[in-house]
Order: C-alpha cells, then sequence, then structure tokens
C-alpha cells in the first residue's frame, strides 16, 4: 500500500507551508514509483515563497515484495537515536507480520535507513547489480553455463549477485564449480565488476558455499 500524507514543511529558508509527502511506497504493481524514487522525484517539493526546491524529510516505509526488501527509513536527523530507532522497527515489524495470514508470511528481515539518499543509493546499486545479471543470463549458453538464482534478501544480505553461474548440468551448487564458472565469466567479460568482487571474496574465503545455501 502507498500513502500519503499532508505535512507541515519548513524549506533552507525557514517558510513554512505543507505538501503531499509519501510515508508508505509498496512497488508491487507500481515499478514508476521505483524509478521516481531512483531519479529523485519522491518527496521532492518546492517552497511556494521562495521558491527554493528540496528533499522534505519524513519517515517513509518501503516494501518491495518481489525483490525481498523492507526498508524502514528514517530522517537523517534520527541517526543518532539508531538504537531506538532499529528496536521500534523490530517491534512495529514483528506486530504486522502477526496479522499476516500463514501463507503470506514474509520469511526476510526489515533493513534500517536514514535519509531517503540511502534509500536511493541502495536501489541504484542493486539495479547496476540487475544490470549485470542481465548480461549473464544473455551470454551463459555461450559459455556453456546456466544460472541459479538465490533469494534477493539473501543476496543483499551477503552483498552478491542473486543470479549466479553454474555448469550446465549441474544438479547441485558447489563452490568448487562456482568458482570456475565465475572465472569463465569475468575471463569472457572482464567489466562484470560485482561478479568479479564475488570471484575474489570466494578466493579469500570471505564467503563460502554455506553462506549462499542458506
Amino acid at each position: 500500500m502507498t500513502i500519503s500524507n499532508i505535512e507541515k514543511i519548513k524549506c533552507p529558508q525557514e517558510h513554512i507551508f505543507e505538501a503531499s509527502l509519501l510515508s508508505a511506497i509498496s512497488v508491487a504493481g507500481n515499478p514508476e514509483l521505483k524509478e521516481a524514487l531512483i531519479a529523485g522525484e519522491i518527496n521532492l517539493v518546492s517552497c511556494p515563497v521562495c521558491g527554493e526546491m528540496f528533499f522534505a524529510e519524513c519517515f517513509i516505509l518501503y516494501h518491495d515484495t518481489e525483490n525481498e526488501l523492507i526498508a524502514f527509513v528514517y530522517p537523517l536527523s534520527f541517526q543518532e537515536q539508531a538504537t531506538q530507532c532499529k528496536a521500534k522497527m523490530k517491534k512495529e515489524f514483528e506486530l504486522a507480520l502477526a496479522n499476516f495470514e500463514a501463507r503470506r508470511k514474509i520469511n526476510y528481515e526489515p533493513i534500517l535507513l536514514f535519509g531517503i539518499e540511502d534509500l536511493v543509493l541502495l536501489l541504484r546499486s542493486e539495479q547496476n547489480i540487475e544490470d549485470e545479471e542481465a548480461i549473464l543470463k544473455y551470454i551463459a549458453p555461450k559459455l556453456s553455463l546456466k544460472t541459479v538464482k538465490i533469494s534477493p534478501y539473501l543476496s543483499r544480505k551477503l552483498g552478491i549477485p542473486k543470479l549466479l553461474p553454474v555448469p550446465k548440468g549441474l544438479k547441485e551448487m558447489d563452490i568448487i564449480s562456482l568458482t570456475e564458472s565465475l572465472q569463465v565469466l569475468v575471463k569472457y567479460n572482464p567489466n562484470l565488476l560485482y561478479y568479479t568482487e564475488l570471484l575474489e571474496k570466494i578466493l579469500k574465503h570471505r564467503i563460502n558455499i554455506l553462506d549462499i545455501k542458506q
């Protein structure tokens, strides 16, 4: 559900006025909202007195079901109250879960952010990863590879792509087959920075197959 509220806002020049601000954003069925957020168009207001444009800070609950992302985004000024915000987030999330039907239960945790800019940076980063995943999908058959998908929540937690290369015909992914497939992939296309970074993490033992198979 996407919710907007009329809020009193003070512009950088101290003028006070009212504007409609989004406080809850659900992008399920509304991908244009995600695009608007990435483009920096959400809660961008113009002061009717001085004409200055700025981001009006307010709490935003962001939910993307497909990408398993729930973000509690507090204004940047709340950063010093991070402990309290985290406790509040956990309590409100648990209350919300209690109202979900069993078949609609959410099995991933929310994340805490401060400032809409942090949410925008996260979404832009994930968009860049998705661009590399699209390239992998396209070139995998040429390299005798197939792709295996892990959950978006897990890939975000580990900081890796959610689409991984493995040899064709492989029944179960293991660390050797994943490593070899990544080596083939980045040799073919050295510009795949996120896959190169994943390969480095594996080779330096900063991530293992048990992490990925959680």
